[in-house]
């Protein structure tokens, strides 16, 4: 399987995707790059799930500094292949997310959409409890629409839904 970067630098070329790889659909990625675009044009980003590598190699296209983690070794190697043949600079880190919360530094956005099976609103939680958000910035969690997830301290809460998921926006105000 293979997905096209849909905007920025590598726009409409395409990339591999990982067998073990659940991709963000082209609306989610159109819709939440059209909305960065107007309220946080630049600045890091740091994906918490690599994945495929559509949200951070897109971010990546786009002119942010990205920092992708992701578990699985193979798609480790798919991403940073990608990002290579994409000439994409993005710093590719092998590991669980949830360890390495507290080893990484803040982060402008952070994009989080970890397998459907996980609990998503506990790890929500987790990301901001730790210091990851730089102030004024913005946790993006994509979840089925079905699930709520809960409002935080500290924090400016907007859910868009598109199709069968939805993104909740975390915009951190201190």
């Amino acid at each position: 399987m293979s997905l096209r970067i849909l905007g920025g630098s590598a726009q409409g070329r395409s990339f591999s995707v990982p067998d073990s790889a659940r991709p963000s659909g082209v609306r989610v990625r159109k819709s939440l790059f059209d909305l960065l675009a107007v309220r946080s044009p630049e600045g890091s980003f740091l994906d918490l799930h690599g994945g495929s590598g559509a949200i951070s190699l897109e971010a990546a296209s786009r002119g942010y500094t990205v920092t992708v983690v992701e578990r699985d070794p193979a798609a480790v190697r798919t991403l940073t292949a990608n990002a290579r043949a994409l000439g994409l600079r993005a710093n590719v880190l092998q590991g669980d997310s949830g360890a390495l919360l507290s080893k990484l530094p803040p982060h402008d956005l952070v994009f989080s959409d970890p397998p459907y099976t996980q609990d998503i609103a506990a790890f929500t939680v987790r990301v901001l409890a730790s210091q990851v958000v730089a102030p004024g910035g913005t946790l993006i969690a994509q979840h089925p629409r079905q699930l709520r997830l809960p409002e935080a301290e500290g924090y400016t809460l907007e859910r868009r839904e598109y199709g069968s998921n939805a993104l909740s926006l975390y915009i951190r105000t201190d």
